[in-house]
C-alpha cells in the first residue's frame, strides 16, 4: 500500500472519532502508548509488554516514543494473527497538534516501513502510526531494540478479544487439585477390618464427610490436607456415599481446607485423628453470586468452548446441591460494540452466525448456560437470565487483557 493511501486511512480514523469538534479540528484524536528510550520499564504497570487497543482505537493504534539518550533504535511490526496485516508510519514531531497538522499536511512521515531502524537523539519524540490493513483484527507486536536492551509489546484489538482471552490461563486463587495415586476406600476398609485395635491405634486413619450446611446432605468435594508448615501433603477426593478416608497420616496436628465453587472456603486443624470429622461447608447467601471468568464462548456467538466444561460442571454440581435457591445468570461483555457476523462460520449453526447488539449476545450466552444446566438436571423454574452487555463493566477503559477480562464474564446470583 502507498503511503498516499496510509494517509488517507489515518484520515478515515480521525473524522471517526467521537470528538465534539468541527470536522478540520482534531486536537486530540490520539492516546498513544508512550514508551521512554532506553526503556524505563519502571513507568509501566506489570502488564506493560501487553496492552489493549481502547475503543477508539478502530483503525490506527499509536505509540509515543521519547528519547532520552543518543542511540540506534531497530524496530519490528509483526501480526498476533497471520491472516491480519497491518503496515507503519513513523513521524517525528514535537508540536502539539499532530492530527491536525498531519491532516493539513504540514507533517509528513519520515519512514513508513514495518521494519528498520532510526538514529535517535536526546530531546526528540517519535510517532508510531500502527495501521489495520486486512483480515479480522487480532492485533500486533511491536518489538523494539537497541544493543542488549529490548521490549516486546504485544497490542491486542477488539475484535480479538475473546479468541486470545480464551487461550490464557491465570494462576487460580484456589489450589488446584492433582490427582495422586491413592489406596482406594475399599482396600483401606478392608484393612482396617483385619487389623486389629492396637494395630489402628498405631496406624490411625483420618475419616470425615463434607455435608452441605443448609441441607445437612453429603455433597462432593475437593479435600486437601496441609502439614502444620502449610505444604500440601495429600488431596483427597469426598464422596457423597462414602466421604473421605486416608491411613497417610501426616503429623500430630493436620491442617484440612476446601475450596468449592458456591461455598464459602473452609480451613481448620484438627489434632484428634481418631475421631470421625464433620465439615459443613456454607453455601453462598441471597444477594452474594459467584463471579465465573473460565466459561469460554467463541468470539461473536453465544457457541460455548470445550474448554468451559469444567467450570459448567462445578456450576452444575452447586445448583443441584442448592435446589431450594432461585437463581439468576447475567451476561457480561467487554463494552457495547456492535457484534458482527465472522465469514468463516457462516456454514454452522446460528449460535455461531450472531449480529447485534453486545447486550443481546450476553442475554443469549445467559440462556445458553441455564439450557446446559437444565438439560443436567437443574429445574428450569430454578434459573432466570439477563444479559447487561457492557453496562456494567469492572474496568471501564481496560488497557491490558488482565483489566479487559475482568469484563468478560458470567455471574450467577442468589435471588432468593
Amino acid at each position: 500500500m502507498n503511503l498516499a493511501k496510509l494517509t488517507f486511512l489515518l484520515f478515515v480514523s480521525f473524522i471517526n472519532l467521537p470528538l465534539v469538534f468541527s470536522q478540520d479540528e482534531y486536537p486530540t484524536c490520539i492516546h498513544p502508548e508512550t514508551i521512554s528510550f532506553p526503556f524505563d520499564d519502571k513507568v509501566n504497570d506489570d502488564n506493560s509488554n501487553e496492552i489493549y487497543y481502547q475503543p477508539d482505537d478502530v483503525y490506527t493504534f499509536w505509540y509515543k516514543i521519547v528519547v532520552k539518550s543518543d542511540g540506534k533504535l531497530l524496530f519490528e511490526l509483526a501480526s498476533i494473527n497471520k491472516e491480519d496485516s497491518y503496515d507503519m508510519l513513523i513521524y517525528r514531531y514535537k508540536g502539539k497538534e499532530l492530527c491536525n497538522d498531519i491532516v493539513r499536511k504540514k507533517e509528513t512521515p519520515i519512514l513508513n516501513k514495518t521494519s528498520g531502524n532510526i538514529n535517535v537523539k536526546k530531546g526528540e519524540i517519535y510517532y508510531f502510526s500502527i495501521l489495520h490493513l486486512n483480515g479480522s483484527g487480532c492485533g500486533h507486536y511491536l518489538s523494539l531494540e537497541s544493543g542488549a536492551d529490548k521490549k516486546l509489546i504485544k497490542a491486542i484489538q477488539h475484535d480479538c478479544i475473546e479468541e486470545i482471552i480464551a487461550t490464557i490461563i491465570e494462576k487460580d486463587t484456589v489450589e488446584e487439585i492433582v490427582e495422586i495415586p491413592m489406596t482406594t476406600t475399599e482396600q483401606i476398609i478392608d484393612t482396617v477390618l483385619d487389623t486389629a485395635i492396637d494395630t489402628i491405634i498405631n496406624n490411625p486413619i483420618i475419616k470425615g464427610v463434607v455435608i452441605n450446611k443448609n441441607t445437612q446432605k453429603e455433597i462432593e468435594a475437593d479435600v486437601v490436607l496441609k502439614n502444620f508448615t502449610g505444604n500440601i501433603k495429600q488431596q483427597l477426593k469426598a464422596e457423597v456415599s462414602s466421604g473421605f478416608m486416608t491411613s497417610d497420616i501426616i503429623g500430630d496436628k493436620i491442617i484440612i481446607s476446601i475450596n468449592k465453587l458456591g461455598y464459602e472456603p473452609f480451613v481448620d486443624t484438627i489434632e484428634n485423628i481418631l475421631t470421625p470429622i464433620k465439615i459443613e461447608l456454607t453455601p453462598i447467601k441471597v444477594g452474594e453470586k459467584i463471579v465465573m471468568h473460565k466459561i469460554y464462548f467463541h468470539p461473536n456467538s453465544y457457541a460455548l468452548k470445550d474448554e468451559s466444561t469444567q467450570e459448567l460442571l462445578k456450576l452444575n454440581k452447586f445448583m443441584l446441591e442448592n435446589s431450594e435457591y432461585l437463581f439468576e445468570i447475567q451476561g457480561h461483555t467487554n463494552g457495547n460494540k456492535t457484534v458482527k457476523k465472522i465469514a468463516k462460520n457462516a456454514h454452522l449453526g446460528e449460535e455461531w452466525n450472531f449480529s447485534g447488539s453486545a447486550k443481546k449476545l450476553s442475554k443469549l450466552r445467559a440462556e445458553k448456560i441455564k439450557d446446559y444446566l437444565v438439560k443436567n438436571g437443574v429445574k428450569e423454574t430454578q434459573i432466570q437470565t439477563i444479559g447487561y452487555g457492557g453496562d456494567r463493566m469492572i474496568v471501564e477503559k481496560p488497557k491490558n487483557m488482565k483489566q479487559a477480562m475482568q469484563n468478560i464474564r458470567v455471574e450467577i446470583i442468589v435471588v432468593k
